[in-house]
């Protein structure tokens, strides 16, 4: 048995587990495109079987010969670099079979031939990718959480290999947020999940072979949640009616009042439209969080809130991205003489406070 890697006349000769050999050629009867230029594809034979893999490369046929591209094509220079580099990725898949003592296929080496990583160890460059596949199927905060996490991890090695993330890179980790980032124990506990879904994304793609995180037991504490009683509430009511604010604070105090009468969150909220609200009466929105749909009573405190109707599709609010708002959040507190650690995610905790009081049964809430 033996493995053969051929580029155009030249082949060099591997043992292997079965026949095969790679060809970077073009193909006469390919389609050709306008400008008279057709595709170069890279052929792959197994046990005399052949297919074909399109290198979105594009040469005239005069200016290709021997499996390089002349001078006489202007772009000869960085098309050559391109076929090296896709000759040198199969070449290494097929070698990393042969090592691992696996068989290849054409699946198998299709699936690694299309990754754009392969062969790459950088966690942030997997990473990276992995949030571009998910972008559809995340909510926009989560992909930015994600965003961040990255960044704070970053912050702490700018540059990091798979091979690197190690128990003790994980602990120098853990106490670089206590120590510099401040963080509160469920915050570092946040990061260090993130890295661990990130590694085990890469253990089911074959990236990695083990995750350090098998030994590692994440813990959380119960985290205590701060919401405004009907007292603290009838304070910033007073404030929102009051001349105290300037208007970007009173902007902001006014939308998250109305989420702590109605429960959405932050993402429902910055979403919501004119259309969404129903005869003044009720909200009919989908979730973002659950990607449910739930009808939402305006009671009148809610109402008072709500702007002046305007077009359908148009922002019942303007709501400013989530750092400015608990900026200005927080400084409204002090103003309010409230020393709780408010966030706007309190507004949805304050809302079964304002529930309950109107005699909503728990379980509804």
């Amino acid at each position: 048995m033996f493995l053969a890697f051929c580029c155009t006349n030249c082949c060099t000769k591997i043992n292997a587990k079965m026949n095969a050999s790679i060809k970077i050629l073009f193909k006469p009867d390919n389609y050709t495109r306008q400008d008279g230029t057709k595709q170069l594809r890279l052929r792959l034979i197994i046990n005399r079987r052949v297919k074909y893999y399109p290198l979105h490369v594009y040469v005239n046929p005069k200016h290709f010969k021997n499996g390089s591209i002349s001078v006489s094509d202007p772009g000869h220079f960085n098309k050559n670099r391109l076929l090296e580099y896709y000759y040198n990725k199969a070449n290494k898949i097929i070698f990393d079979h042969r090592i691992n003592e696996e068989s290849i296929t054409f699946d198998s080496f299709e699936r690694s031939f299309s990754n754009d990583l392969y062969g790459s160890k950088s966690f942030y460059d997997y990473a990276d990718q992995l949030r571009e596949k998910l972008k559809g199927k995340l909510t926009p905060g989560t992909l930015k959480n994600y965003k961040d996490q990255i960044n704070k991890l970053k912050s702490f090695r700018l540059t990091l290999q798979f091979k690197e993330i190690d128990r003790l890179f994980i602990e120098k980790y853990e106490i670089y947020l206590i120590k510099e980032r401040k963080n509160n124990p469920n915050t570092v506990t946040k990061s260090l999940i993130f890295i661990k879904s990130i590694l085990n994304k890469a253990l089911a793609d074959k990236f990695i072979k083990t995750n350090v995180f098998d030994d590692i037991h994440l813990k959380r504490t119960e985290g205590t949640r701060e919401f405004l009683t009907l007292d603290e509430l009838k304070k910033l009511e007073k404030i929102y009616t009051g001349n105290e604010l300037k208007p970007n604070k009173v902007n902001v105090l006014r939308y998250f009042l109305f989420c702590c009468y109605t429960g959405l969150r932050y993402s429902d909220v910055k979403k919501l439209r004119f259309n969404d609200i129903k005869e003044n009466k009720y909200i009919s929105i989908e979730m973002i969080k659950t990607k449910e749909p739930v009808i939402i009573p305006l009671i009148e405190k809610s109402r008072e809130l709500l702007p002046e109707p305007g077009f359908k599709m148009q922002p019942v609010f303007k709501v400013l991205t989530d750092q400015p708002t608990n900026r200005y959040l927080k400084e409204i507190m002090e103003l309010a003489s409230n020393n709780k650690q408010i966030s706007f995610h309190c507004a949805r905790h304050t809302f079964a406070t304002v529930a309950r009081s109107c005699g909503m049964e728990y379980d509804a809430i």
